[in-house]
Protein backbone atom coordinates (compact mmCIF):
# COMPACT_ATOMS: atom_id res chain seq x y z
CA UNK A 1 0.00 0.00 0.00
CA UNK A 2 1.59 3.39 -0.95
CA UNK A 3 1.61 5.44 1.75
CA UNK A 4 0.35 8.55 -0.79
CA UNK A 5 -2.46 6.74 -1.71
CA UNK A 6 -3.40 6.26 1.88
CA UNK A 7 -3.10 9.87 2.70
CA UNK A 8 -4.53 11.11 -0.15
CA UNK A 9 -7.36 8.77 0.05
CA UNK A 10 -7.98 8.42 3.56
CA UNK A 11 -9.55 4.92 3.31
CA UNK A 12 -12.85 4.40 5.94
CA UNK A 13 -14.21 1.56 7.66
CA UNK A 14 -16.16 -0.40 5.72
CA UNK A 15 -18.25 -2.19 8.77
CA UNK A 16 -19.04 1.44 9.81
CA UNK A 17 -19.48 2.09 6.13
CA UNK A 18 -22.26 -0.45 5.70
CA UNK A 19 -23.58 0.87 8.88
CA UNK A 20 -23.98 4.51 6.86
CA UNK A 21 -21.12 5.78 9.48
CA UNK A 22 -17.48 7.18 8.54
CA UNK A 23 -14.59 6.50 10.23
CA UNK A 24 -11.17 7.00 8.64
CA UNK A 25 -8.78 4.11 9.17
CA UNK A 26 -5.42 4.34 11.19
CA UNK A 27 -2.06 2.38 10.11
CA UNK A 28 -0.37 0.02 12.79
CA UNK A 29 2.92 -1.29 13.25
CA UNK A 30 3.65 -0.88 9.31
CA UNK A 31 6.54 -3.16 7.41
CA UNK A 32 7.78 -0.30 5.20
CA UNK A 33 10.05 -1.47 1.81
CA UNK A 34 10.85 2.64 1.08
CA UNK A 35 7.59 4.44 0.42
CA UNK A 36 5.12 1.50 0.61
CA UNK A 37 3.48 -0.63 3.55
CA UNK A 38 4.49 -4.07 2.88
CA UNK A 39 2.55 -5.32 5.78
CA UNK A 40 0.53 -3.96 8.58
CA UNK A 41 -3.17 -3.43 10.09
CA UNK A 42 -5.35 -0.91 9.27
CA UNK A 43 -7.62 -0.22 12.12
CA UNK A 44 -11.10 1.79 13.18
CA UNK A 45 -10.66 3.57 15.83
CA UNK A 46 -14.04 3.69 17.24
CA UNK A 47 -14.49 1.61 20.14
CA UNK A 48 -17.63 0.52 19.50
CA UNK A 49 -16.22 -1.53 16.32
CA UNK A 50 -12.54 -2.22 16.41
CA UNK A 51 -12.27 -3.54 13.03
CA UNK A 52 -8.84 -4.28 11.86
CA UNK A 53 -7.86 -5.07 8.26
CA UNK A 54 -4.82 -7.00 7.13
CA UNK A 55 -2.11 -5.71 4.59
CA UNK A 56 -0.98 -8.76 2.39
CA UNK A 57 1.76 -8.63 -0.21
CA UNK A 58 1.10 -4.52 0.15
CA UNK A 59 -2.71 -4.82 -0.43
CA UNK A 60 -4.69 -4.05 1.92
CA UNK A 61 -7.85 -6.10 2.54
CA UNK A 62 -10.66 -4.14 2.94
CA UNK A 63 -14.08 -6.21 3.52
CA UNK A 64 -16.63 -6.16 5.95
CA UNK A 65 -17.32 -9.59 5.49
CA UNK A 66 -13.57 -9.79 6.00
CA UNK A 67 -13.10 -14.02 7.33
CA UNK A 68 -15.34 -14.91 4.24
CA UNK A 69 -12.36 -13.83 1.72
CA UNK A 70 -9.78 -15.04 3.91
CA UNK A 71 -11.83 -18.10 3.99
CA UNK A 72 -11.68 -18.72 -0.49
CA UNK A 73 -8.32 -16.43 -1.19
CA UNK A 74 -5.83 -16.63 1.78
CA UNK A 75 -4.60 -20.12 -0.02
CA UNK A 76 -4.04 -17.96 -2.81
CA UNK A 77 -2.41 -15.31 -1.02
CA UNK A 78 0.19 -17.88 0.38
CA UNK A 79 0.31 -19.63 -2.93
CA UNK A 80 4.00 -19.62 -4.52
CA UNK A 81 4.05 -19.20 -8.43
CA UNK A 82 5.53 -21.91 -10.71
CA UNK A 83 7.12 -20.81 -13.08
CA UNK A 84 8.43 -23.98 -14.55
CA UNK A 85 6.62 -25.03 -17.82
CA UNK A 86 7.50 -28.71 -16.98
CA UNK A 87 6.30 -28.49 -13.19
CA UNK A 88 3.61 -26.43 -13.93
CA UNK A 89 2.20 -29.63 -16.68
CA UNK A 90 2.79 -32.07 -13.85
CA UNK A 91 0.31 -29.92 -12.12
CA UNK A 92 -2.19 -29.45 -14.33
CA UNK A 93 -2.19 -33.32 -15.21
CA UNK A 94 -2.13 -34.81 -12.07
CA UNK A 95 -5.02 -32.24 -10.55
CA UNK A 96 -7.55 -32.51 -13.47
CA UNK A 97 -9.09 -29.91 -15.84
CA UNK A 98 -12.09 -29.17 -13.09
CA UNK A 99 -10.20 -27.84 -10.36
CA UNK A 100 -9.90 -24.79 -8.73
CA UNK A 101 -5.60 -24.51 -9.87
CA UNK A 102 -6.99 -25.07 -12.95
CA UNK A 103 -9.58 -22.38 -13.05
CA UNK A 104 -7.80 -19.86 -11.47
CA UNK A 105 -4.81 -20.58 -14.16
CA UNK A 106 -7.17 -20.13 -17.18
CA UNK A 107 -8.78 -16.76 -16.26
CA UNK A 108 -5.00 -15.60 -15.08
CA UNK A 109 -3.97 -16.60 -18.66
CA UNK A 110 -6.85 -14.89 -20.09
CA UNK A 111 -6.40 -11.99 -18.56
CA UNK A 112 -2.85 -11.50 -18.34
CA UNK A 113 -2.39 -11.74 -21.87
CA UNK A 114 -5.48 -9.21 -22.17
CA UNK A 115 -3.53 -6.54 -20.09
CA UNK A 116 -0.12 -7.26 -20.79
CA UNK A 117 0.05 -9.34 -23.91
CA UNK A 118 1.49 -5.94 -25.98
CA UNK A 119 4.32 -6.16 -24.13
CA UNK A 120 4.79 -9.80 -25.16
CA UNK A 121 6.79 -10.10 -28.42
CA UNK A 122 5.75 -13.16 -29.16
CA UNK A 123 1.68 -11.91 -29.36
CA UNK A 124 2.11 -11.16 -32.54
CA UNK A 125 1.72 -14.47 -33.87
CA UNK A 126 -1.94 -14.64 -32.19
CA UNK A 127 -5.13 -14.67 -33.39
CA UNK A 128 -6.44 -12.65 -30.80
CA UNK A 129 -4.76 -9.27 -30.04
CA UNK A 130 -4.48 -8.37 -26.74
CA UNK A 131 -5.67 -5.07 -25.24
CA UNK A 132 -9.46 -4.66 -26.16
CA UNK A 133 -10.70 -3.50 -22.35
CA UNK A 134 -7.62 -0.62 -23.01
CA UNK A 135 -9.04 0.27 -25.88
CA UNK A 136 -12.71 0.13 -24.29
CA UNK A 137 -11.32 2.54 -21.96
CA UNK A 138 -9.57 4.86 -24.30
CA UNK A 139 -12.66 5.23 -26.28
CA UNK A 140 -14.80 6.29 -22.91
CA UNK A 141 -12.04 8.40 -21.92
CA UNK A 142 -11.22 10.34 -24.95
CA UNK A 143 -14.47 12.19 -25.53
CA UNK A 144 -14.33 14.17 -22.64
CA UNK A 145 -11.76 17.00 -21.63
CA UNK A 146 -9.42 16.02 -18.31
CA UNK A 147 -9.58 16.66 -15.03
CA UNK A 148 -7.47 16.44 -12.33
CA UNK A 149 -8.14 14.71 -9.22
CA UNK A 150 -7.63 10.82 -8.20
CA UNK A 151 -9.41 7.80 -9.93
CA UNK A 152 -10.70 4.83 -8.89
CA UNK A 153 -10.82 1.53 -11.43
CA UNK A 154 -13.42 -0.87 -10.13
CA UNK A 155 -12.65 -4.29 -10.41
CA UNK A 156 -9.69 -3.25 -12.03
CA UNK A 157 -8.70 -7.51 -12.64
CA UNK A 158 -5.03 -7.42 -13.82
CA UNK A 159 -4.59 -3.82 -13.59
CA UNK A 160 -3.10 -2.32 -17.16
CA UNK A 161 -6.33 0.13 -17.50
CA UNK A 162 -5.25 1.57 -14.16
CA UNK A 163 -1.58 2.22 -15.28
CA UNK A 164 -3.41 3.75 -18.45
CA UNK A 165 -5.51 5.84 -16.18
CA UNK A 166 -2.27 7.54 -14.61
CA UNK A 167 -0.83 8.00 -17.82
CA UNK A 168 -3.49 9.56 -18.86
CA UNK A 169 -4.25 11.98 -16.06
CA UNK A 170 -0.82 12.18 -14.24
CA UNK A 171 -2.73 11.71 -10.94
CA UNK A 172 -3.12 9.10 -8.45
CA UNK A 173 -5.17 5.88 -9.46
CA UNK A 174 -6.38 3.25 -7.29
CA UNK A 175 -7.74 -0.16 -9.01
CA UNK A 176 -9.44 -2.30 -6.59
CA UNK A 177 -10.68 -5.83 -7.02
CA UNK A 178 -11.67 -9.19 -5.17
CA UNK A 179 -9.59 -11.15 -7.51
CA UNK A 180 -6.22 -12.12 -5.81
CA UNK A 181 -4.68 -13.94 -9.00
CA UNK A 182 -5.65 -11.43 -11.21
CA UNK A 183 -4.58 -8.34 -8.50
CA UNK A 184 -1.49 -10.09 -7.89
CA UNK A 185 -0.66 -9.76 -11.43
CA UNK A 186 -0.80 -5.70 -11.08
CA UNK A 187 0.68 -5.84 -7.33
CA UNK A 188 4.17 -7.49 -9.39
CA UNK A 189 3.88 -4.47 -11.81
CA UNK A 190 3.70 -2.25 -9.34
CA UNK A 191 6.23 -3.87 -6.91
CA UNK A 192 9.09 -5.51 -9.44
CA UNK A 193 8.13 -4.04 -13.26
CA UNK A 194 7.08 -7.12 -14.15
CA UNK A 195 4.18 -8.79 -15.48
CA UNK A 196 3.95 -12.35 -14.29
CA UNK A 197 1.09 -14.66 -15.78
CA UNK A 198 0.50 -18.19 -17.17
CA UNK A 199 -0.13 -18.65 -21.00
CA UNK A 200 -2.26 -21.22 -22.41
CA UNK A 201 -1.24 -22.56 -25.63
CA UNK A 202 -4.06 -25.79 -26.11
CA UNK A 203 -5.83 -28.17 -23.00
CA UNK A 204 -3.17 -28.23 -20.62
CA UNK A 205 -0.05 -26.79 -22.03
CA UNK A 206 0.35 -23.75 -20.33
CA UNK A 207 3.63 -21.20 -20.98
CA UNK A 208 5.48 -18.79 -18.23
CA UNK A 209 5.09 -15.36 -19.27
CA UNK A 210 7.72 -12.69 -17.51
CA UNK A 211 7.39 -9.85 -19.26
CA UNK A 212 9.21 -6.36 -18.71
CA UNK A 213 6.55 -3.58 -17.31
CA UNK A 214 7.76 -0.44 -16.59
CA UNK A 215 4.41 0.98 -16.41
CA UNK A 216 4.55 2.85 -13.05
CA UNK A 217 7.50 4.50 -13.32
CA UNK A 218 6.28 7.60 -10.89
CA UNK A 219 4.41 5.90 -8.42
CA UNK A 220 0.76 7.08 -9.29
CA UNK A 221 -0.57 3.63 -9.35
CA UNK A 222 -1.85 1.33 -6.24
CA UNK A 223 -4.40 -1.96 -5.95
CA UNK A 224 -6.00 -2.81 -2.91
CA UNK A 225 -8.89 -5.42 -2.17
CA UNK A 226 -12.24 -3.71 -1.68
CA UNK A 227 -16.24 -4.38 -2.68
CA UNK A 228 -17.77 -2.39 -5.54
CA UNK A 229 -20.84 -2.69 -3.08
CA UNK A 230 -19.32 -0.94 -0.02
CA UNK A 231 -16.49 1.07 -0.59
CA UNK A 232 -14.38 1.73 1.80
CA UNK A 233 -14.14 5.67 0.87
CA UNK A 234 -15.67 8.84 2.01
CA UNK A 235 -18.34 10.51 -0.23
CA UNK A 236 -16.67 12.50 -2.89
CA UNK A 237 -13.06 11.27 -2.66
CA UNK A 238 -12.65 10.38 -6.69
CA UNK A 239 -12.71 12.56 -9.50
CA UNK A 240 -13.15 9.31 -11.82
CA UNK A 241 -14.67 6.81 -11.53
CA UNK A 242 -14.60 3.81 -14.21
CA UNK A 243 -16.15 0.36 -13.75
CA UNK A 244 -15.79 -1.76 -17.12
CA UNK A 245 -16.66 -5.03 -17.11
CA UNK A 246 -17.86 -5.43 -14.37
CA UNK A 247 -21.83 -4.37 -13.77
CA UNK A 248 -22.85 -8.35 -14.97
CA UNK A 249 -20.18 -9.59 -12.23
CA UNK A 250 -21.52 -8.57 -9.41
CA UNK A 251 -24.57 -9.27 -6.92
CA UNK A 252 -26.67 -5.74 -7.56
CA UNK A 253 -25.30 -4.19 -10.38
CA UNK A 254 -27.46 -1.27 -9.46
CA UNK A 255 -26.43 -0.84 -5.88
CA UNK A 256 -22.72 -0.57 -7.66
CA UNK A 257 -23.87 2.45 -9.52
CA UNK A 258 -25.29 3.97 -6.28
CA UNK A 259 -22.27 3.03 -4.44
CA UNK A 260 -20.09 4.31 -7.57
CA UNK A 261 -22.13 7.41 -6.97
CA UNK A 262 -21.42 8.09 -3.63
CA UNK A 263 -17.94 8.11 -3.85
CA UNK A 264 -17.87 10.31 -6.71
CA UNK A 265 -17.22 14.04 -6.43
CA UNK A 266 -19.99 16.47 -8.11
CA UNK A 267 -18.90 17.47 -11.55
CA UNK A 268 -16.50 14.53 -11.59
CA UNK A 269 -17.22 11.42 -14.13
CA UNK A 270 -18.12 7.79 -14.39
CA UNK A 271 -17.28 5.16 -16.94
CA UNK A 272 -18.86 2.26 -17.75
CA UNK A 273 -19.16 -0.48 -19.99
CA UNK A 274 -20.21 -3.78 -19.48
CA UNK A 275 -21.29 -7.01 -21.87
CA UNK A 276 -24.61 -7.84 -19.96
CA UNK A 277 -23.31 -11.21 -19.91
CA UNK A 278 -25.28 -11.92 -17.04
CA UNK A 279 -24.84 -15.68 -14.64
CA UNK A 280 -26.25 -17.05 -12.12
CA UNK A 281 -23.35 -17.54 -9.89
CA UNK A 282 -22.48 -13.76 -10.29
CA UNK A 283 -25.66 -11.79 -10.04
CA UNK A 284 -29.29 -13.00 -8.80
CA UNK A 285 -31.50 -13.49 -11.70
CA UNK A 286 -33.38 -11.09 -10.35
CA UNK A 287 -30.93 -8.39 -10.49
CA UNK A 288 -30.82 -9.16 -14.09
CA UNK A 289 -31.80 -6.38 -16.74
CA UNK A 290 -34.13 -7.80 -19.57
CA UNK A 291 -32.37 -5.16 -22.00
CA UNK A 292 -29.01 -4.61 -22.85
CA UNK A 293 -29.08 -0.93 -22.23
CA UNK A 294 -26.92 1.06 -19.59
CA UNK A 295 -29.30 4.37 -19.79
CA UNK A 296 -31.72 2.23 -17.98
CA UNK A 297 -29.80 0.25 -15.78
CA UNK A 298 -28.51 3.84 -14.33
CA UNK A 299 -31.72 5.30 -14.29
CA UNK A 300 -33.32 2.37 -12.40
CA UNK A 301 -30.18 2.20 -9.47
CA UNK A 302 -32.16 5.96 -8.70
CA UNK A 303 -35.75 5.40 -9.32
CA UNK A 304 -37.79 6.58 -7.97
CA UNK A 305 -36.00 9.45 -7.62
CA UNK A 306 -34.16 11.68 -10.52
CA UNK A 307 -30.71 10.34 -11.35
CA UNK A 308 -27.91 12.38 -10.43
CA UNK A 309 -26.13 11.07 -13.65
CA UNK A 310 -26.30 12.98 -17.03
CA UNK A 311 -25.06 11.42 -20.13
CA UNK A 312 -21.98 13.06 -21.63
CA UNK A 313 -21.32 10.99 -24.51
CA UNK A 314 -23.97 8.85 -26.38
CA UNK A 315 -24.32 5.20 -25.72
CA UNK A 316 -21.49 3.15 -27.53
CA UNK A 317 -20.82 -0.56 -28.86
CA UNK A 318 -17.09 -1.34 -27.90
CA UNK A 319 -16.41 -4.81 -29.22
CA UNK A 320 -13.95 -6.94 -26.76
CA UNK A 321 -12.44 -9.83 -27.92
CA UNK A 322 -11.03 -12.17 -24.48
CA UNK A 323 -8.54 -14.96 -25.92
CA UNK A 324 -9.04 -18.34 -24.55
CA UNK A 325 -6.10 -20.53 -26.23
CA UNK A 326 -4.48 -20.06 -29.74
CA UNK A 327 -7.53 -21.56 -31.09
CA UNK A 328 -10.80 -19.63 -29.40
CA UNK A 329 -11.71 -16.79 -27.39
CA UNK A 330 -14.78 -15.14 -26.46
CA UNK A 331 -15.94 -11.97 -28.59
CA UNK A 332 -18.26 -10.09 -26.33
CA UNK A 333 -20.30 -6.48 -27.80
CA UNK A 334 -20.10 -4.12 -24.53
CA UNK A 335 -22.47 -0.90 -24.37
CA UNK A 336 -20.11 1.83 -23.05
CA UNK A 337 -21.00 4.99 -21.65
CA UNK A 338 -19.71 8.07 -19.66
CA UNK A 339 -21.66 10.03 -17.18
CA UNK A 340 -21.37 13.34 -15.75
CA UNK A 341 -22.36 13.57 -11.88
CA UNK A 342 -24.40 17.11 -11.31
CA UNK A 343 -23.25 19.74 -8.61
Amino acid sequence: MRLRHFHTLKPVCPVCGARGEVRPLTLIDPVMREDDVETGLLACPSPECQATYPILQGAPILLADLSSWLASNLHLVLQSDVYHAGVDGLLARALGPDTAFAVVRQQAASYGYEHYGDLDPASGCEHTAPGGVRRMAADLLDALPPASGPSLDLGCAAGRTSFDLADRTLDLVLGIDLNWPLLKIARGVIGQGVARYPHRRIGNRYEPRILSAPLDTEGRADFWVADALNLPFAAGTFRRVMALNLLDCVSSPTGAVQEANRILAPGGHMFLATPFDWAPHATPAAAWQDEADLPALVAAAFSPYPSPLRPAVPPQDIVWRVRLHERSHMHYRCQGMAYKKEG
